[in-house]
């Protein structure tokens, strides 16, 4: 049965309240309220420029805090997952865009598939999703504490990483708000980190993104409904117009590529709209790590309703 937006509200088991509070660097006084905490020394020259840069922009770029040998013991496992000898239960390889292959498969029946189908998948656009669980190396980027505590500080609360993504090429994908696609309350307590694992060719879809665009926008002018209801579960009439919508809006905002150098991170804010630039040389990878961290206590993924779009 498919339920009415009417019905998801009705059931759904938390009341929104338009004016919870906002993370410090979105609230109307944050730039007062930055540099007071660097005249009292509560934080460190570096933390207030990076922090005045997300309050002003919207994102902001680390380097250092993840250590070589992380990213080179998971770039390691990446490159032998398609070629091991049994198969990793629970593993699946999402977002599939190989000829002759469903867009879906469980590690078992990628390593099912004969040596050639199985380098041509390698060499497609594809996507792990959790494999911090299974990956010692994922997991230990993922509990980076140097890593946590940056987004501690931007939010202004505890904030803990709830999901990863791996990827070893360029997606394309449409411009969008994280905001949109996960389930976060309070409003815009949500930062997206992404881990450069080798140095990104402007030729491989680096990651595209609007600085600004995070700044007199509200997730509910698109949802009102939200977090009841998000790209996840409006109707599917309501999913090009959200299209639309993101893509009016990136036309007042320059583009930036993150075309980084291995190691570095990009930090954004959760209405910061961005996606995956054009891949103009398919041979060229683009490994990276993505994880969101959300406000401890903030992720009601797991009370939201259906029927789901993804």
């Amino acid at each position: 049965m498919i339920l009415k937006i009417a019905d998801i509200l009705k059931n759904f088991p938390w009341s929104f309240n338009s004016t919870a509070e906002l993370p410090w660097l979105d609230r109307s006084r944050a730039e007062k309220s930055l540099q007071k905490a660097r005249q009292q020394r509560r934080i460190s020259e570096r933390e207030y420029q990076l922090l005045d840069h997300w309050r002003e922009l919207g994102y902001c770029i680390v380097k250092d805090l993840i250590p070589a040998t992380a990213i080179d013991n998971l770039v390691a496992e990446l490159a032998d997952l398609f070629f091991l000898e049994s198969a990793i239960p629970g593993l699946r390889i999402e977002g599939i865009q190989a000829e002759n292959l469903p867009a879906s498969l469980s590690h078992e029946q990628v390593l099912a598939l004969d040596i050639e189908q199985r380098k041509a998948l390698v060499n497609s656009i594809w996507r792990l999703h959790a494999f911090h669980e299974i990956s010692p190396a994922a997991r230990s980027i993922f509990d980076n504490q140097n890593l946590r505590d940056l987004v501690n500080l931007i939010i202004g609360k505890s904030c803990e990483p709830r999901y990863s993504i791996n990827f070893l090429h360029g997606t394309e994908q449409g411009l969008h708000e994280d905001m949109a696609v996960f389930y976060v309350h309070p409003a815009n307590h949500l930062v997206g980190v992404w881990i450069a694992l080798e140095d990104i060719s402007a030729d491989a879809g680096p990651l595209i993104f609007y600085p600004k665009s995070h700044k007199n926008i509200k997730v509910t002018d698109f949802f009102p409904d939200y977090p009841a209801v998000n790209l996840k579960n409006i109707t599917a009439a309501q999913i090009p117009q959200y299209q639309d919508y993101v893509n009016q809006r990136a036309q007042n905002y320059d583009c930036q590529s993150f075309t980084a150098k291995k190691g570095e991170i990009l930090l954004w804010h959760g209405m910061l709209i961005h996606g995956g630039g054009k891949i103009n040389n398919t041979l060229l990878t683009r490994k990276s790590m993505v994880i969101h961290f959300i406000a401890e206590g903030g992720d009601y993924n797991d009370r939201a309703l259906g029927p789901f779009n993804w």
